[in-house]
C-alpha cells in the first residue's frame, strides 16, 4: 500500500473539510459586511466537497481510531443529503451555520470511526450542537427552550449509557475495537450502548423527547433531525450490532422496531398540528428501520444485507425533508389551514400529495419499495409476528397521510386568509426536488442490487 495512503488523515478528507467549514462560519462572524447568502454558499459548498470527498475516500484502517468502510462512506452521503435543505435556510447568522456543521462533522466522524471511543466522540459531537439549534427555536410551538432542555437531559441520560456499556464491552474483551465478541457482560455492555442509538433513532420507550423537540424546532431544522440524525442512529445501532448479531439485545428489536411503529402510527392520528404529526409519522418510520435493524442482525449481520436500510433511508430523506418543507413554503401549520389548499395553490398541493403517498407507501412510490424491502428481509429472518405489528402500523397510517389529502382536496377552508408570508423560492424548488424522487424511487428496485455490491467489503 502506498505509504501516503497509511497516514491517518488522507481517509478524513470529508471530516476536514467540514472542520475547515465550521472555522469559516464562525470566522464569518467577526465581519460586519457579509455578501447576502454568504453563509449559506459556504455551508453548500461544504457540503459538496465533503460529498465528492467521501467518494475518493480510500477504504482501510487509518490507525487505530479510524476505520473506512463501504458502509461509513455510503452512510456520509446520507448525511450530507439531509442537511442540504436545512443549509438553504440559513440566514446571515454564523451561529446556526457553524452548529449546523458541527452537528454533521460529529455524523461524519461517527461513520469512520473503529473504535468505541470515537463512536462515542462522534455521537456527542453530533448532538451537543443539535441541542443549540432546538433552542433557538423558529418552530412554531414558543417551548424552545423546555423542548431543548428535555431533549438535552434526555441526551446526557443516553450518553451516560454508552459510557457504561463501553466500560462493561472494555471489562469482558480488553478492548474498544469494533471487533465481535461474545460473554454476558460484553453483550449487556452493547445493550446499553444501543440504548444511546435508539433514543437518536426515537424508537419506543425513548422517543419521549422527539414531538416537542421537532415541533419547535423550524421545520427545516426538523427535516434534518428527521433524516441526517436519524441516519446515524441507525448507523450507531447497526455498527453495535456488529459485535454480538445473536445477543438478547438484538433479538429484541424486531419487537420494538413493531411496537415503535405502531406507537407512533397511534399517536400521530390525534394530531392537529402539522409539525407534530409529522414528528410522530418520524417515529412510526423509526420503527420500520429498528425492524430491519433487527432483521439484518438475524440473518448474520453481512454488510451486503444493509442495502435494504440505505434505500429506506435515501428514500425516506426525501419524503421527510420534502414534506417539512412543504410546510416552510406554504407557512402551514395545522390540519385546519390545509383545508381547502388544493384550490389556492394546486401545484403546492399536488406535490405534498405525492410526498404524503410516499410516505404512507402507496405503490409505486419510494416509500412503497423501502417497506417491502424492509418486510421482506423480516420475513426472510422468519420474523412474522413483528412484520405484522409493522403491516398494521402501515395500515393505521393510512388514516393521517390520506386523511391530509383528503382536507386539501375535499374540505372547505374555514380558517380566516391569512396573509402570504415571503419564502425563498430555494424552498418551492426543496419540494420540487423532494417530491419527484419520492415519488418514482419505487420504479428502480435495481437499484438495491447495486447498493449490495457497493456495501459489500
Amino acid at each position: 500500500m502506498n505509504p501516503l495512503l497509511q497516514f491517518p488523515f488522507v481517509g478524513l478528507g470529508p471530516q476536514l473539510c467540514l472542520g475547515a467549514g465550521l472555522l469559516a462560519a464562525l470566522a464569518a462572524g467577526m465581519s460586519q459586511r457579509l455578501p447576502r447568502g454568504f453563509l449559506r454558499a459556504v455551508v453548500l459548498f461544504v457540503l459538496a466537497s465533503s460529498t465528492l470527498l467521501a467518494g475518493l475516500t480510500v477504504p482501510g484502517a487509518y490507525g487505530p481510531l479510524i476505520r473506512i468502510d463501504g458502509l461509513g462512506v455510503s452512510w456520509q452521503f446520507l448525511f450530507y443529503l439531509g442537511a442540504v435543505p436545512y443549509a438553504l435556510s440559513l440566514a446571515e447568522d454564523e451561529v446556526p451555520a457553524a452548529l449546523a456543521l458541527g452537528s454533521v462533522l460529529g455524523m461524519a466522524l461517527l461513520a469512520v470511526s473503529g473504535n468505541l471511543l470515537m463512536l462515542f466522540i462522534g455521537l456527542e459531537f453530533m448532538s451537543l450542537p443539535a441541542y443549540l439549534l432546538v433552542s433557538r427555536g423558529g418552530g412554531r410551538s414558543g417551548q424552545a427552550e423546555e423542548a431543548a432542555v428535555k431533549y438535552f437531559f434526555a441526551g446526557g441520560l443516553a450518553g451516560a449509557l454508552f459510557l457504561l456499556g463501553m466500560a462493561l464491552y472494555y471489562a469482558a474483551t480488553k478492548s474498544l475495537a469494533l471487533v465481535g465478541a461474545a460473554g454476558t457482560m460484553a453483550e449487556a455492555g452493547v445493550a446499553l450502548m444501543g440504548v444511546a442509538a435508539l433514543f437518536k433513532l426515537g424508537a419506543v420507550p425513548l422517543h419521549f423527547w422527539l414531538p416537542d423537540a421537532y415541533e419547535a424546532a423550524s421545520p427545516e431544522l426538523a427535516g434534518l433531525m428527521s433524516t441526517s440524525m436519524k441516519s446515524a442512529g441507525l448507523l450507531l445501532l447497526l455498527r453495535l450490532l456488529a459485535l454480538t448479531p445473536s445477543s438478547e439485545f438484538a433479538a429484541c428489536l424486531p419487537a420494538l422496531g413493531a411496537l415503535t411503529a405502531v406507537v407512533g402510527a397511534i399517536s400521530a392520528l390525534r394530531q392537529e398540528r402539522l409539525q407534530r404529526l409529522l414528528a410522530y409519522s418520524s417515529i412510526a418510520h423509526a420503527g420500520n428501520l429498528v425492524l430491519g435493524a433487527g432483521a439484518w442482525a438475524a440473518q448474520g449481520a453481512l454488510p451486503a444485507g444493509t442495502a435494504p436500510l440505505f434505500f429506506y433511508l435515501a428514500s425516506y430523506a426525501f419524503m421527510s425533508n420534502g414534506a417539512f418543507a412543504f410546510l416552510r413554503a406554504s407557512g402551514i401549520g395545522s390540519r385546519a389551514e390545509l383545508k381547502g389548499y388544493a384550490l389556492r395553490a394546486p401545484l403546492k398541493a399536488a406535490l405534498f400529495a405525492a410526498l404524503l403517498l410516499a410516505l404512507a407507501g402507496i405503490p409505486p412510490t419510494a416509500g412503497f419499495l423501502a417497506k417491502l424491502l424492509i418486510f421482506w428481509e423480516a420475513v426472510k429472518a422468519g420474523l412474522w409476528a413483528p412484520v405484522a405489528g409493522a403491516g398494521l402500523a402501515a395500515l393505521l397510517s393510512l388514516g393521517y397521510y390520506l386523511g391530509l389529502i383528503r382536507d386539501m382536496y375535499f374540505e372547505e377552508s374555514r380558517a380566516p386568509s391569512k396573509t402570504p408570508i415571503e419564502v425563498s423560492a430555494a424552498f418551492s424548488g426543496v419540494v420540487w426536488a423532494c417530491a419527484v424522487p419520492a415519488a418514482v424511487l419505487g420504479l428502480a428496485p435495481w437499484l438495491v442490487g447495486g447498493l449490495a455490491g457497493w456495501l459489500a467489503p
